[in-house]
């Protein structure tokens, strides 16, 4: 019975393979089609229940499970961006890397972090947390990184620290996809912090020159680094980035007021290493003689191995006064859904212009199923550049270009 169960029930289709991001699953003909073979096995189920358990209330139990079962199957891969609520602070925060201001005890836990490509990956085997606070002058930030091995070597600026272990973080003031900032930090302090201009998948390049002037960095080490002879129990980093290098791109050309809304996410970079004459080395896969590849931990599952997709980052929510009542995706984002179908008809256009050369002129010739669609989408192009935009319940309009930034007008 049970084999029947597992060869009957059916998931819904790759989000990947479907052309739609992965953060956001928007069921189409294929999953349609789903629903109604797992519909049709449900009932099949019931009735050879009906005369297999007799007994009324054992059988509703077991069908309760079956539909459980099967409703996680078919929605299970669908996870929203997150929301942290940001507390504004009015005491003075000393970056030192212990945090231990009575503004960071109001300052709320966010969950433990998770596989970059989302559940469907093993629970970290380190467990990675972060906290965030914020006044006029700049956003602070306090991460615990457990690990019984803390080790790093790299000590100058501006040098690619992921090679290291690292805690990443990735803003995007006005939540356009482009002009966004990273700052990458190890267990020595060491930071590298670049803007880019927009994803690489979108064509951007990183800025590595571009610095956070002002930028307060304190990591602490709850054992020794790159001691391989102790246990060590964590790594803590503090940091303040002042709001001045980000306002040429935030709303307003000003820092966030309470109740504003930016995109971001953070990072946590580890890699596997061994002990080698007494230090630690990051260990090597024999089959391909080079390091095995590194795990990539994060506070909101981006789907897939690409932390250059702004996308699909959280939020952080700005507020002065801590609450309980959790943020809904769509007051973090009220245009959240408009976005997500441009974003799915950005990734058409991308693959229609590998196969004709040239991007697609209409919704007709770009998505024959979403000609039907009861929303309003309109579509520019030419050979080398598109914008597709869709029309909001208050009348604004939703836009994407051909260079993957989506803004509201």
């Amino acid at each position: 019975m049970l084999r029947f169960l597992f060869l009957t029930f059916r998931g819904p289709t790759d989000a990947r393979k479907s052309g739609y991001p992965e953060i956001f699953y928007r069921p189409r003909h294929e999953d349609i089609e789903t629903l109604r073979v797992n519909l049709q096995a449900i009932i099949t189920i019931i009735l050879f229940l009906q005369d297999k358990i007799p007994d009324m209330k054992n059988r509703t139990n077991l069908i309760l499970i079956i539909i459980c079962f099967w409703a996680s199957q078919l929605y299970g891969q669908s996870h929203p961006p997150k929301i942290y609520q940001s507390i504004k602070t009015n005491g003075k925060i000393n970056i030192d890397g212990f945090a231990n201001e009575a503004a960071w005890d109001r300052a709320l836990w966010s969950d433990d972090f998770v596989d970059i490509e989302g559940e469907a990956k093993p629970i970290p085997k380190y467990k990675t947390r972060m906290k965030i606070l914020w006044d006029e002058n700049a956003l602070y930030i306090f991460a615990q990184l457990e690990d019984p091995h803390v080790w790093a070597s790299i000590t100058e600026r501006d040098q690619v620290i992921f090679y290291d272990n690292d805690f990443e973080i990735f803003i995007d003031p006005d939540g356009d996809n482009h002009n966004y900032f990273e700052l990458e930090v190890n267990a020595f302090s060491t930071a590298f912090d670049l803007f880019m201009t927009m994803p690489y998948n979108a064509g951007g390049s990183a800025l590595i020159g571009w610095d956070i002037n002002g930028l307060e960095v304190a990591t602490q080490i709850t054992g020794s680094i790159n001691n391989p002879k102790d246990i060590d129990e964590r790594w803590t980093v503090e940091m303040a980035i002042p709001w001045q290098s980000m306002l040429a791109y935030a709303p307003g050309k000003s820092p966030p007021q309470n109740g504003d809304v930016w995109r971001i996410n953070f990072s946590r970079v580890q890699w596997q290493t061994e002990i080698v004459d007494g230090e630690y080395k990051k260990a090597i896969n024999p089959v391909t003689g080079k390091p095995f590849p590194e795990s990539n931990w994060v506070w909101s599952p981006q789907g897939v191995i690409d932390m250059h997709r702004p996308e699909t980052w959280g939020y952080i929510a700005f507020t002065d006064q801590p609450s309980e009542r959790e943020i809904t995706i769509l007051e973090a984002d009220p245009f959240f859904k408009e976005k997500q179908v441009l974003l799915a008809l950005y990734n058409k256009q991308k693959v229609f212009l590998k196969q004709n050369k040239r991007y697609a002129e209409s919704l007709y010739e770009l998505d024959k199923q979403g000609r039907n669609t009861a929303q309003n989408i309109f579509i520019e192009a030419t050979s080398k550049q598109f914008l597709i935009s869709t029309n909001t319940e208050n009348g604004n309009t939703v836009y994407i270009d051909h260079q993957k930034r989506i803004w509201l007008e």
